[in-house]
C-alpha cells in the first residue's frame, strides 16, 4: 500500500502573501486594471526576466493590421508541448500593449509543472482517511464519462484557502498548464491564471478572470445576455469602436451577468471586406469597472484578429470548422449566436462598481463569490520568491466552464437548466 504523509515537499503560500497586513499602497489604474507599480516600472522588471524565461523577442505587430489599436507578441520557443510559442499583449496605447505581452509570457512561464518538485502522489481515500485536508475533485465539475474514482490515486499539489487560511491538497491537474489528463476528470487550461506586480493583483486578476468564464458559461447556455447599443457607450470604448467601423469591421457588444454579480462584457467582430471566416473575431472582459471590462474586450478583439493575420495562432486545430467553412456559414452561425439578445444601453444596466483600489476590488469579488454560494476559493503562488511578480493560480470549485467543455456540467448551471426547462432534474 502507497505511504502517504500529510506534507509535500513544498508548502503553499501563506495567507499573508495575498493580505498582507501591511498596507501595499493604492492601484494605480492603466486602462483595464489596477497596478502598484508604474508602467515604466513594471516593463523594466518585466525585461530584466526575459532570458530566465527563454522570451526571446518582444515584436510589435500593429501594423499588420488596419485598426491602428496596439498589439505585440512575445515569442517563447522552450514552451512546453501544448503551450503556445507566441503569447499577446493588448492595450489602447502601445505602451500597455507592450506590457500586457510581457505578463502575458511571463505567467506562461510558471504556468508549466515545476522541473524540481514532484506532486504528491496518493488517492483521495487515502489521504482523507489521514486526516489531510484534500479538495474532493468532484467539486471541480469533473467531465461526463471520467474515469476517476476515490481510490484512484492521482497528483496532488497544495494550494491555500484564501477565506479561512488552510493549506488544502487539489488535484495537479487544476493547477498546471499543460498537465496529462488523470482519469478524464478535466483538461488542463489556463482559466484563473494570472500575473501581478504583487500577489494581490494576481489574485484580483484570477479570480476575475474565473468569474468570465463562469458568465460566459452561463451566458451561452442559457441564452442570456443584453446587447448594448453602440451609440450608448462611454467615450473611451466609443474611440475605439469607431477604428473598427472605419476599417469596415462590424461589432458588436454583448454583456453577461450572473448570479455572482460581477459582469462580462464581450465584443466580436465582422470584417465584411474581407468577407473571411477566419476574421469573426472576438474578446472579453471582466472587472467591478464595465469601461474597464469593455476596453478589454475591444483590445482582446483587436489581438485574436491579429493574431489570425499574422498566423500567430498555434491553437487553429481545434477551430478547424472555421478554416473549412464558407464566410456564409460563419456569418450566419454567428448571426444565430448573437439573437434573442435584449437590447440595453450600457449606462442603464453597467455600472462602476470598483472601489479603485486592488485590496478593495478583490474584497467586493471574494464577497459576490460567497453571496453565490461559492465560498471556498483556493490559491496557488507558481512563481519563485526571487520573481519580482507574482503568478498566481485560482480555483474556486463550483465555477461553470460548460462553453469551453460541453461534458463539464456543475450543479449551478444545471439547477438553472432544469428551472428554465432545458434539463430533467438529476435522479
Amino acid at each position: 500500500m502507497t505511504t502517504v504523509t500529510p506534507t509535500t515537499a513544498t508548502q503553499a503560500a501563506p495567507l499573508e502573501h495575498w493580505f498582507p497586513t501591511t498596507g501595499q499602497g493604492p492601484g494605480t489604474s492603466f486602462e483595464t486594471s489596477l497596478r502598484s507599480r508604474t508602467l515604466e516600472q513594471t516593463e523594466a522588471l518585466a525585461r530584466a526576466c526575459l532570458p530566465r524565461c527563454g522570451i526571446t523577442r518582444v515584436a510589435d505587430v500593429t501594423d499588420l493590421d488596419i485598426l491602428g489599436i496596439p498589439v505585440f507578441h512575445t515569442m517563447r520557443p522552450g514552451a512546453a508541448p501544448g503551450l503556445n510559442t507566441v503569447t499577446s499583449g493588448k492595450g489602447v496605447t502601445a505602451a500597455t500593449s507592450r506590457v500586457s505581452a510581457l505578463m502575458e509570457a511571463i505567467e506562461r512561464t510558471w504556468c508549466e509543472p515545476p522541473r524540481d518538485r514532484v506532486p504528491l502522489r496518493a488517492s483521495y481515500a487515502q489521504l482523507r482517511a489521514r486526516d489531510v485536508p484534500v479538495l474532493d475533485p468532484r467539486r471541480l465539475v469533473l467531465r461526463r464519462g471520467h474515469s476517476w474514482t476515490p481510490e484512484e490515486p492521482i497528483s496532488w499539489w497544495p494550494a491555500r484557502e484564501v477565506v479561512s487560511g488552510l493549506e488544502v491538497l487539489v488535484p495537479a491537474l487544476a493547477v498546471f498548464t499543460p498537465f496529462p489528463g488523470e482519469c478524464g476528470m478535466l483538461r488542463s487550461n489556463t482559466i484563473g491564471l494570472a500575473s501581478g506586480n504583487n500577489p494581490q493583483e494576481a489574485l484580483l486578476h484570477g479570480l476575475l478572470e474565473a468569474v468570465e468564464q463562469d458568465c460566459t458559461a452561463f451566458g451561452e447556455t442559457l441564452r442570456r445576455g443584453y446587447r448594448i447599443r453602440p451609440r450608448s457607450l462611454p467615450s473611451g470604448p466609443a474611440e475605439l469602436l469607431e477604428r473598427f467601423q472605419q476599417a469596415g469591421v462590424e461589432v458588436q457588444v454583448f454583456g453577461y451577468v450572473n448570479d455572482i454579480g460581477v459582469p462580462a462584457l464581450f465584443a466580436t467582430t465582422d470584417d465584411t471586406n474581407a468577407e473571411d471566416g477566419m476574421l469573426i473575431n472576438g474578446g472579453a472582459g471582466c472587472s467591478p469597472d464595465p469601461v474597464v471590462s469593455l476596453t478589454r474586450a475591444l483590445t482582446e478583439a483587436a489581438q485574436s484578429r491579429l493574431a489570425v493575420i499574422n498566423g500567430a495562432r498555434e491553437d487553429l486545430n481545434a477551430q478547424a470548422y472555421r478554416r473549412h467553412a464558407s464566410y456564409e456559414e460563419m456569418r450566419e452561425m454567428y448571426r444565430r449566436w448573437s439573437l434573442d439578445r435584449v437590447e440595453t444601453d450600457f449606462a442603464d444596466e453597467f455600472r462602476n462598481e470598483s472601489t479603485g483600489s486592488t485590496a478593495g476590488d478583490l474584497d467586493l469579488v471574494l464577497s459576490r463569490l460567497e453571496k453565490a454560494g461559492l465560498t471556498v476559493v483556493l490559491a496557488v503562488e507558481l512563481a519563485p520568491e526571487d520573481l519580482p511578480f507574482s503568478v498566481t493560480k485560482v480555483i474556486v470549485p463550483g465555477l461553470e466552464v460548460h462553453h469551453h467543455d460541453p461534458r463539464r456540467l456543475g450543479l449551478r448551471l444545471h439547477r438553472e437548466l432544469v428551472r428554465t426547462g432545458r434539463a430533467k432534474p438529476l435522479s
